[in-house]
């Protein structure tokens, strides 16, 4: 049972990370405060972990009745554009940061300086604070692949296999999360000077993958 839950858990962070989709769609969210950027990655990886199960369960129970590889193709269509309007938000948000000096005295004989920034456009972001969950379903249902997460599942006892998939859920949850907080970290460290380039470059690349993503699909074959 052990062996089955450390493979479900290993297996699914490793499907998160090797995701380039992922990662592009998710770097927006993770340049703020470590807080903020490990809310939405958790949101996205239970969001992701969600979509895979009803996929894994519809290629299970209704493989007869319903055509998994249209529907998948359909929700990778969806994923570029997601990729594209992820891009092009990240890049609206770099226009509207302003970034100024402050001047500090704390009981020392000169003052010190530090950069500042503010970023219009909270009250929208917050409003939209479940949109992370509800792209990591989109993500979660993208790629028929993900139905070799369930394989070695079929091969297990109902325990085991209850325990394998659970494993890759959580596995999931886990990896999105570490990765942004590992970047919000970073970001944070980094001089907030870089924060508009660094906004613009991550949204021209998610632009760049939207678009190679909805070249690649196949719903135009259909």
């Amino acid at each position: 049972m052990l062996i089955s839950v450390l493979t479900g858990f290993a297996a699914g962070a490793v499907h998160v990370v090797s995701g380039a989709d992922h990662m592009v769609a998710m770097a927006p969210s993770a340049v703020q405060k470590p807080r903020l950027a490990l809310m939405d990655g958790l949101g996205w990886g239970v969001g992701h972990s969600a979509g895979v199960l009803i996929l894994s369960l519809l290629g299970i129970l209704a493989k007869d009745f319903i055509n998994i590889e249209l529907m998948s193709s359909y929700a990778e269509f969806l994923v570029g554009i997601s990729l594209l309007i992820v891009g092009l938000l990240a890049i609206r948000t770099s226009l509207r940061v302003n970034i100024h000096i402050h001047e500090h005295m704390h009981g020392e004989s000169k003052p010190h300086k530090h950069f500042h920034f503010h970023s219009f456009g909270k009250r929208i972001h917050r409003s939209h604070k479940h949109a992370a969950t509800g792209l990591g379903v989109l993500h979660g249902f993208a790629g028929a692949s993900h139905l070799v997460a369930i394989i070695p599942a079929l091969a297990l006892p109902l325990v085991g296999a209850i325990l394998y998939l659970f494993a890759y859920l959580l596995g999931s949850v886990f990896a999105m999360g570490c990765v942004v907080l590992g970047i919000s970290f970073a970001a944070n460290k980094a001089n907030k000077m870089f924060y508009p380039f660094l906004m613009r470059s991550i949204g021209g690349l998610s632009i760049v993958t939207g678009i190679f993503w909805l070249q690649k699909t196949s719903i135009f074959t259909f």
